[in-house]
């Protein structure tokens, strides 16, 4: 998991993804991985535990859109810049704090009791008790 994590990260190093923020629709797009990422004020007003976040984001109608989802760790290290020391998040994303936002993936080891989370204090994953509460990022495929 270590190495994967670690490839991930020179992947995204060495290609960047191009992401644009789109400020009518709130939105920021990442062309390159064919995602569209919620943008908004509630990004960093609204916390919420892991089941709550994953049916807000999957009840969602935003920009005109109604497939949004929890994005799973991989998709939050698309975005994660770590020369942005302020927040360790790409500078395309207005609405955002250093903070814990959850991920989709709950794990069954833990009798679903843990979930992901990327910590963009650090832009480092990590995994928390799903009952806490959270920050987190709608996500949608533009495919």
């Amino acid at each position: 998991m270590r190495y994967l994590f670690l490839c991930l990260m020179l992947f995204n190093f060495l290609f960047s993804a191009n992401l644009k923020r789109d400020s009518n629709l709130k939105v920021v797009i990442d062309n390159q991985n064919n995602l569209m990422w919620v943008d908004d004020v509630m990004n960093v007003k609204l916390r919420l535990n892991h089941e709550e976040a994953e049916a807000y984001c999957k009840n969602l109608n935003h920009a005109g859109y109604s497939n949004w989802r929890l994005p799973d760790i991989e998709e939050y290290v698309l975005i994660v810049d770590k020369k942005n020391e302020k927040n360790y998040i790409n500078r395309a994303f207005r609405f955002n704090l250093p903070d814990g936002y959850w991920a989709i993936k709950a794990h069954w080891r833990t009798f679903w009791f843990y979930a992901d989370y990327m910590y963009f204090v650090s832009g480092t994953p990590y995994y928390d008790s799903r009952h806490k509460k959270k920050l987190f990022r709608c996500v949608r495929s533009m495919k």
